[in-house]
C-alpha cells in the first residue's frame, strides 16, 4: 500500500544529459541555442521552395553508412557499435544487430548521473528506475519493446523498475512523468528518465517526405513554414525526491510542478485545428501542478513548422491563457536542434530546465514573416534574458498523443 506521505513528496531535477545535432554534452548544446545557432550551417541557398530531397547537399550532413547524420553526432560512430552491445548479445549472429541509439542513449545517461554527482554504487542497485523510451520500434531481431533499458540497467548494474513508453514527439514527457509517479510511489529513490531517437534512416526520411512534412528550412510560426529538418539525438533528466536531494546536498535545476497527457483522435497525422485536445492537457497540467496561467512565465513550444501544427498549438494556447498569451514568452528550440521525434520532448524538457536556471528565453530561428494568425510572442530570431519562476514544454505527435509538463524554481 502506497503511503499517503510518499504521494504529496516533491519531485526534482537534479541531473540533465543532452546530445544534440549543436553538441554532444548538455553546455555545448545549450550555449549554441543561447547563441542563436542551429543545425542548419548557413540557410538554404536554393530557398525555401527547393522541395526536400535525398541527394540535395546540406552542409549540416555528412552521409555515412546509408544514414545522414548531423555532423554533431559524428563522434559516436557507427564502427562503435559493438563495443557498445557485444557484451549483451554473445553471438555472432546477434552482434552485428545493433542500434544507434544504443550510444546516444548511454551517453546522454552517464552525463546526466555525472552533473547530478551521483555514484550509483552508492545506491541500493533495486531503488534505482531507469526509463528511456524509443518512440519507434527497433526491427532488427532479437529486440524487445524494453530493450533499450534493459541494456542500460545491465551497462549500469541496475535492479530497479523499467519501461518503454511509446507516445511518438511526447514519448520524453511520459516518461519523466511515469519516473515521477514511482518515486511519489516509494517505488524508487533515483529515476532515470527521458528518451532517445535515431530514425534518420531511408525509410523514415521517405515517410516524411512523401507526407510533405520536410524542409531544407525549417521556420516554425513563420508564414514562409513548410516542414521540418529531421535530427536525431537525447534527452536524459535525473529525477529524486527533493527532501533526498536535499539531504545529499545535490544542486537542483527545478522542481518537476505537474504534468498531464491526453489524446487526440482526429486523424492519425492530423490534430483537431481547434486546438482543443491540446488545451485540455495544458488545463489538466496547470492543474495538476497546482500553478495559475499567471504563474507561467516561458513557454518551450512543440513548433514543428509545419502549416497546421504552429497554428493549432497557437490556438490551444490562446484558449487557455486568454490575454495572458499575448504576454507570455515563448519559443521553438526545434528551429535550433531540429526536430528531434521521440527524443524531442525530453530535451526540451531539459531545455526549460536551463532557461530557469540562466533566466533565459531561446529564440525561434529563421521566424522573420509574421503569421497573423500565429501573432504571440514566440521570441524571433533572438533570445533574451527574463526572469523565469516557472516554464512549461508541451509536445504533442502522430497517432494523437500529448503531454506538458513543468518546472519551477525551487525557494524553499
Amino acid at each position: 500500500m502506497i503511503q499517503e506521505s510518499f504521494k504529496k513528496e516533491r519531485i526534482v531535477v537534479t541531473g540533465i544529459g543532452l546530445v544534440t545535432p549543436l553538441g554532444l554534452t548538455r553546455e555545448k548544446s545549450w550555449e549554441k541555442i543561447k547563441q542563436g545557432k542551429s543545425l542548419l550551417e548557413e540557410k538554404n541557398p536554393q530557398g525555401l521552395d527547393q522541395p526536400f530531397n535525398d541527394f540535395v547537399r546540406f552542409s549540416q550532413f555528412q552521409y555515412s553508412n546509408g544514414l545522414k547524420i548531423p555532423l554533431g553526432l559524428k563522434e559516436i560512430a557507427i564502427k562503435d557499435y559493438p563495443k557498445f552491445f557485444s557484451h549483451w548479445f554473445s553471438s555472432p549472429q546477434t552482434k552485428e544487430f545493433s542500434h544507434r541509439i544504443f550510444p546516444l542513449a548511454l551517453s546522454c545517461v552517464k552525463e546526466a548521473l555525472n552533473d547530478a554527482s551521483l555514484e550509483l554504487s552508492s545506491l541500493p542497485k533495486e531503488r534505482v528506475g531507469c526509463t528511456v523510451s524509443v518512440s519507434k520500434p527497433i526491427f532488427p531481431p532479437f529486440y524487445f519493446p524494453d530493450s533499450l533499458n534493459q541494456y542500460l540497467k545491465k551497462e549500469l548494474e541496475l535492479l530497479g523498475p523499467s519501461s518503454n513508453l511509446i507516445a511518438a514527439c511526447a514519448t520524453g514527457i511520459h516518461s519523466l512523468r511515469l519516473g515521477s509517479c514511482w518515486l511519489k510511489e516509494n517505488l524508487c529513490d533515483l529515476v532515470i528518465a527521458g528518451s532517445v531517437e535515431s530514425s534518420l534512416n531511408a525509410l523514415f526520411i521517405s515517410g516524411f517526405k512523401r507526407m510533405g512534412l520536410l524542409s531544407n528550412f525549417p521556420c516554425p510560426f513563420d508564414l514562409r513554414r513548410n516542414g521540418f529538418m529531421m535530427a536525431e539525438g537525447a534527452g536524459v533528466l535525473i529525477l529524486e525526491r527533493k527532501k533526498d536531494a536535499l539531504g545529499r546536498g545535490a544542486k537542483i535545476y527545478a522542481e518537476l510542478k505537474g504534468t498531464a497527457i491526453g489524446s487526440d483522435t482526429y486523424h492519425p497525422t492530423k490534430f483537431d485545428s481547434s486546438g482543443d485536445s491540446i488545451a485540455l492537457v495544458l488545463k489538466r497540467a496547470l492543474e495538476n501542478a497546482s500553478v495559475s496561467i499567471e504563474e507561467i512565465d516561458y513557454i518551450n513550444c512543440h513548433g514543428t513548422g509545419t502549416f497546421l501544427n504552429d497554428l493549432t498549438e497557437t490556438r490551444a494556447i490562446k484558449t487557455v491563457f486568454k490575454k495572458k498569451a499575448y504576454t507570455l514568452s515563448l519559443s521553438s528550440t526545434k528551429s535550433a536542434t531540429g526536430h528531434l521525434l521521440g527524443a524531442s520532448a525530453s530535451v526540451e524538457a531539459g531545455i526549460s530546465c536551463l532557461s530557469i536556471r540562466d533566466n533565459f528565453v531561446p529564440p525561434t530561428l529563421n521566424l522573420e514573416s509574421a503569421d497573423p494568425e500565429c501573432d504571440l510572442d514566440y521570441t524571433a530570431k533572438q533570445g533574451k534574458q527574463k526572469e523565469i519562476d516557472c516554464a512549461l514544454s508541451l509536445s504533442f505527435g502522430f497517432g494523437g498523443p500529448i503531454g506538458a509538463i513543468l518546472f519551477s524554481k525551487i525557494y524553499d
